[in-house]
């Protein structure tokens, strides 16, 4: 055997044990480095989303982003030195390699680290001692061992920790990608961290001209070279040619890579040594290249330029989701691209916002600068708000280049409110006098706009119970009529007593709680079934006149219900008024209620003047009206302490022993009447007529305030609104003209002290009128100083109001200072003229209403295209004036071109009027007029492009650049017409609308009603007037020639009136019938108690006989033309003379027509209603708002056939 072939054995052992050892390197390096390349990629991906949100918070500066970067390589240089320095400690030898198996594998017992000792070379064994036998045994035995642990030795290494570093940074660098993805910002940011040196500031060098050695060296000025401008906007380019006049200049541009287009420059001047050239661009909309190239001694071209464009942050479209209060009873729904909104208040509005780009931030900003944070999210947006007032909006955003929204559109929110319940008393609508045994049919009617929750009678009689009836059948109901039966028999009463009643009414709202309504308190006054005569023994034939002053109830008890009713309103209108306010309208009712004991007085000395009884009734009076004024002077110092509860209780006992009182009177002996002969009358009458002159001094000054049981309807502009304030001071002063005369007739019936203290207090009235009239001139004035702004021509009619006020105050203030009442009244009648003048120069003037600014706006815009067409042709002519040769710097100095720029600035200053005439149009708009509005917004937003067209124009041609401005003035036109357009629209609709109201014959009707009226009211002053001061002062009289023209005027409208009335019956005679069957057809919802007794309550209504002239049938309009016949008829008959001798007949025919010429105006605002809503050709007519106006017909026709 060979050498080799003995050795073979050997090394094919030690070969085995170096195999297996280099497996379990190249396992384990495997492991360490996926860990620690783990690691590397772990700390660079950590690092890189650190330094890119830190850069989205810090301002984007360049030296910021190079110290980010700076950051970043610091960082990732440091992790790839670990990296490297780890991959290094992976060479190792076999042997300690061995030395690490031989610690995880200790059953192979030192074998393996033994046989690689003396593996390298067999004579260091023999050196050692060692043979070569034992080596062998020693290599085989190893490899056994270790081919037994085979399994073990390739679990050796452990690769928990390699695996979870790189679970770790495969999901770093997922997140990375999937946020790199998901955000534009970050993406962005993370580029500038990579790189930072592409945003770069790019730094322009000064173009240096070299001298040359020739002079004509052609040189081109380009501007405004590179650019940076918002898209959409215009662009000018200029070009200055110097040591050469070139015929055309070319303007070269692409806006892609590949293709150029040219366009020829227009020169604006030339001189001896240069040209100027220019071009104008009206919108810019992509990213443009260009260059300037011009033919002089071969091409001569500018560098390129660039004109990078960029889009300003702004809202698309805004989708809502609304969210209705649930007392509305609304369903929620969502609507898309909407942005203006006309909803409930409390209705919560959730609004999702598209923008053009991805934004940062983003705010709503209202009309009070106040703002509210939108929360975005790249290009969408979300806001959420609750609609409590009305409002005007807009939509600013910011975009990560810190570029902000201009010009956003603006929106509006109209909040619409929750409106009190309605209450009325259909039947018997007022205090009524009632028998013992009567059944009284109460009939009442209440609405709201979302539903009702308690709809309440109450009635009681003085010391007893209240008496709830309740009218609502469930929650909710929105229209709720009730009727309730009153048996006066089960209650007791007796003739002197009274039942008082009110009724209460709650809404639904669940925002501020239940708003509550409380009626007026009414009476229902318990008289005698017939006169109670008691014959005494020889008693013989009734006195002729003792009975004609008990018709009627006297004047104390009306006083004293008045005064309830006073107290009753103060006590539930308490919480909404001033304080001081308060307190001086108790004191007032205090001061009445003393009068009243004052008046209880003097009837008390009358009756006791009466000495001859013939029983005790007057006994029995005297002693009720001593009871009585007990009740008055304890209500009165309640009334002191603003105790309005605890006075209510002695004023209802004083009212109850006044009825007494006058039932006792009622009851009076036979044989007194006979010897009181037939001049009884008189008195009561007398005591009657001065309690109320009494009371209508003392509480006319609030007569607006207690007496109207409800609110008049609001909506009829400003002028409505004084006209009220003048009709209300008018009234006031004819009142106290009248009792300037009376107390000029009894001035000799008074002692000292009484006639010093009703002079006294009528002063103080006539001052307090005085001022109120002030009060109204300097609120006149203020708007009319307001409104001259918008129309400019009523500055004339404005002074002339001013003046007929001012006349009035002079008037009054000497009607203050008279030393007599004959001679006080004389003036307040002059004052009392002026007043009415006042009245009825203000009903001809139109207000400021939308309808009314819409139609400005048309003659506005109309005035403005005008002048805009004049601008463009002076500027035309301008521009055929300019020679060649002109320079910029001398047309610019031009004075004629200065003359043109500040027309520009005139006719920009008009469209910023137009433009808050707009705003005001959008601000004033009731709800219901949705047309108006939108065509308003949308006015309004033409006008932005225009007033900045403009602005650009104003520049140009401030720099003397007229062809360029012409450009710009031709487009300006353009738009204007368009504006024109819309404005004209605008103002059509009110036009048609008004001159259908203006040739509707009710309407015009109504309108000569009211002017009758006031003719027959005057001529009836002028008549008492001369018959008050028969040879005293009557300067401020007519003559007898201008009465009796006075009447012939009041004859022809009467006839005017009749034939108007008739026309209308012929137009719509067929239409009566036809809503008369739409009412029987939709009957209301009616309360559950008392429906059979209303039934017979309007059958036995149905039998009452109308008296009187100014009687209307219960259908049809025929019986507008009887009256107005009726009346017509009795004017034309009568002359001046009996109208003079016989005063009652003139007030005998004012309150037919009072009565009519109502009538009339509640039917021509029905059919302006009716009308309006059947001209909408897009839009069906509610089934509610048809239930309404059927019951509004058929409460009219039952209201008028229970009127006696």
């Amino acid at each position: 055997m060979s050498l080799t072939d003995k050795r073979s054995p050997d090394i094919a052992s030690v070969h085995k044990l170096k195999v297996a050892l280099a497996g379990v390197r190249k396992r384990r390096q495997f492991l360490r480095v996926l860990h620690q390349s783990s690691l590397l990629a772990v700390v660079v991906v950590t690092a890189f989303l650190a330094l890119s949100f830190l850069s989205l918070r810090l301002p984007e500066q360049f030296l910021l982003q190079v110290l980010m970067f700076a950051v970043f390589g610091a960082i990732s240089v440091f992790a790839l030195w670990r990296y490297l320095a780890a991959l290094r400690r992976l060479r190792e030898d076999d042997r300690q390699l061995a030395g690490y198996v031989e610690s995880r594998l200790p059953d192979l017992e030192q074998r393996l680290l033994t046989s690689l000792e003396f593996s390298a070379d067999s004579d260091s064994a023999s050196q050692k001692g060692v043979s070569r036998q034992f080596l062998q045994q020693l290599w085989d035995d190893a490899d056994v061992h270790l081919h037994a642990q085979q399994q073990q030795l390739s679990r050796i290494s452990d690769s928990r920790i390699p695996l979870t570093s790189f679970a770790i940074a495969s999901g770093s660098g997922l997140l990375l990608v999937v946020l790199l993805v998901s955000s534009d910002a970050l993406l962005r940011a993370g580029s500038q961290l990579l790189w930072p040196f592409s945003n770069m500031p790019e730094v322009t060098a000064t173009p240096v001209i070299e001298e040359s050695a020739e002079p004509a060296e052609l040189v081109l000025s380009v501007e405004p070279g590179d650019i940076r401008m918002q898209r959409g906007r215009a662009a000018t380019i200029q070009v200055r040619v110097e040591n050469a006049v070139p015929d055309d200049v070319r303007l070269r541009m692409r806006s892609d890579q590949l293709n150029w287009y040219d366009v020829n420059m227009q020169r604006d001047g030339a001189g001896s040594d240069g040209a100027a050239f220019s071009y104008y661009m009206p919108t810019v909309t992509e990213d443009l290249v260009y260059y300037v190239s011009v033919d002089s001694d071969g091409e001569q071209r500018s560098r390129e330029y660039r004109i990078t464009l960029y889009d300003l942050p702004q809202a698309e479209q805004i989708d809502v989701a609304y969210q209705f209060p649930s007392y509305t009873g609304l369903e929620n729904y969502e609507e898309t691209d909407s942005g203006d909104f006309v909803v409930p208040e409390g209705t919560r509005l959730d609004l999702n916002i598209a923008f053009n780009k991805a934004v940062q931030q983003a705010q709503m900003v209202f009309d009070d600068e106040s703002s509210l944070p939108v929360t975005v999210d790249g290009q969408s947006g979300r806001i959420s708000l609750t609609v409590d007032q009305d409002r005007v909006y807009r939509i600013v955003a910011t975009d990560f280049d810190r570029q902000q929204t201009e010009d956003a559109d603006q929106y509006y929110i109209r909040a619409i409110p929750d409106e009190v319940p309605s209450l009325a008393l259909l039947s018997p609508g007022r205090d009524q006098n009632v028998m013992p045994l009567e059944e009284v049919v109460l009939q009442i009617e209440a609405s709201d706009d979302y539903g009702l929750t308690d709809f309440t009678l109450h009635y009681s009689v003085i010391g007893a119970d209240e008496v709830s009836v309740d009218f609502l059948p469930e929650t909710n109901i929105r229209n709720v009529t009730g009727d309730q039966m009153i048996y006066m028999e089960d209650l007791a009463v007796s003739p002197g007593d009274f039942v008082s009643y009110y009724l209460t009414v709650a809404d639904n709202n669940e925002l501020r709680g239940p708003q509550e309504v409380v009626s007026d308190i009414y009476f229902l006054q318990v008289v005698p079934t017939d006169q109670e005569f008691r014959r005494a023994s020889g008693g013989g034939q009734q006195g002729g006149g003792g009975g004609g002053g008990n018709n009627e109830s006297s004047a104390l008890v009306t006083l004293q219900k008045d005064i309830i009713a006073a107290t009753w309103r103060l006590r539930q209108q308490q919480l909404n008024m001033d304080q001081q306010q308060f307190e001086d309208d108790v004191a007032v009712v205090a001061d009445s209620q003393r009068d009243a004991m004052d008046r209880a007085r003097m009837s008390i000395d009358r009756l006791s003047e009466r000495i001859n009884f013939a029983d005790d009734s007057y006994g029995n009076a005297v002693t009720y009206l001593q009871r009585a004024i007990e009740q008055m002077q304890s209500a009165a110092d309640d009334l002191d302490q603003l105790a309005l509860t605890q006075a209510m209780q002695p004023e209802q006992q004083a009212l109850q022993f006044v009825l007494r009182a006058e039932a006792e009177i009622n009851r009076t002996d036979v044989n007194f009447q006979r010897q009181a002969g037939g001049g009884g009358g008189g008195g009561g009458q007398q005591e009657r007529e001065d309690l109320r002159e009494l009371f209508e001094m003392e509480m006319g000054q609030n007569e607006n305030r207690y007496e109207t049981p409800r609110q008049a309807q609001q909506g009829g502009g400003q002028n409505a609104e004084e006209n009220s304030r003048l009709e209300e001071l008018a009234r006031r002063q004819e009142g106290l003209t009248r009792a300037q005369r009376n107390l000029a007739r009894r001035m000799d019936q008074m002692d000292e002290e009484q006639r010093r203290r009703e002079l006294e207090r009528l002063r103080r009235e006539q001052e307090q009128l005085l001022n109120d009239v002030a009060q109204l001139q300097q609120q006149m004035s203020r708007r009319q100083q307001m409104s001259q702004s918008a129309q400019s021509a009523q500055a004339g009619g404005g002074q002339s109001q001013n003046e007929q006020l001012q006349r009035a105050l002079e008037q009054m203030q000497e009607a203050a200072q008279a030393p007599t009442p004959a001679q006080a009244a004389a003036r307040s009648q002059r004052a009392l003229e002026s007043l009415r003048e006042q009245q009825r120069t203000l009903a001809q003037q139109p207000d400021n209403s939308p309808d009314q600014l819409a139609q400005n706006l048309a003659q506005r815009g109309q005035q403005l295209l005008q002048q805009q067409q004049q601008l463009q042709q002076a500027l035309e002519d301008l521009n055929r004036q300019q020679g060649l040769g002109q320079t910029r710097q001398a047309a610019a100095e031009n004075e004629q071109l200065q003359e043109l720029v500040n027309q520009q600035q005139r006719n920009r200053q008009e469209l910023e009027e137009i433009e808050r005439m707009l705003r005001a149009v959008v601000a004033r708009a009731d709800t219901d007029e949705q047309q108006l509005l939108s065509q308003a917004q949308a006015a309004s937003r033409a006008l932005r492009p225009v007033r900045e067209q403009m602005d650009t124009s104003n520049r140009v041609l401030r720099n003397g650049m007229v062809n360029l401005a012409l450009d710009i003035e031709n487009d300006v036109n353009q738009a204007l017409t368009e504006l024109n357009n819309n404005l004209q629209a605008l103002g059509s609709g009110t036009q048609l609308a008004q001159q259908s109201a203006n040739a509707d014959p009710i309407s015009q009707a109504a309108a000569d009603a009211s002017a009758l009226r006031q003719q027959l009211e005057a001529l009836q002053q002028q008549i008492e007037q001369r018959q008050g001061e028969p040879g005293g002062d009557q300067s401020g009289t007519e003559s007898i020639a201008q009465l009796r023209e006075r009447l012939q005027q009041s004859q022809q409208l009467a006839q005017q009136l009749s034939e108007q009335l008739q026309q209308a019956g012929q137009q719509q005679s067929g239409e009566a019938g036809q809503q008369q069957g739409r009412a029987a057809g939709q009957p209301a919802q009616r309360g559950q108690a008392g429906q059979q007794a209303n039934r017979g309550a309007r059958a036995a209504g149905g039998q009452e006989t109308r008296q009187g002239l100014g009687g209307i049938p219960e259908q049809g309009e025929a019986a507008l033309w009887g009256n107005a016949r009726s009346i017509s008829s009795e004017i034309t008959q009568q002359s001046l003379e009996a109208f003079m001798n016989q005063p009652e007949l003139l007030r005998g025919l004012l309150q037919p027509l009072i009565e009519l010429e109502s009538d009339l105006r509640a039917r021509a605002e029905l059919a302006r209603i009716t009308q309006r809503l059947y001209t909408v050709s897009e839009e069906d007519i509610p089934d509610e708002y048809r239930q309404l106006v059927e019951a509004y017909y058929r409460a009219l026709s039952e209201n008028r056939s229970t009127t006696p």
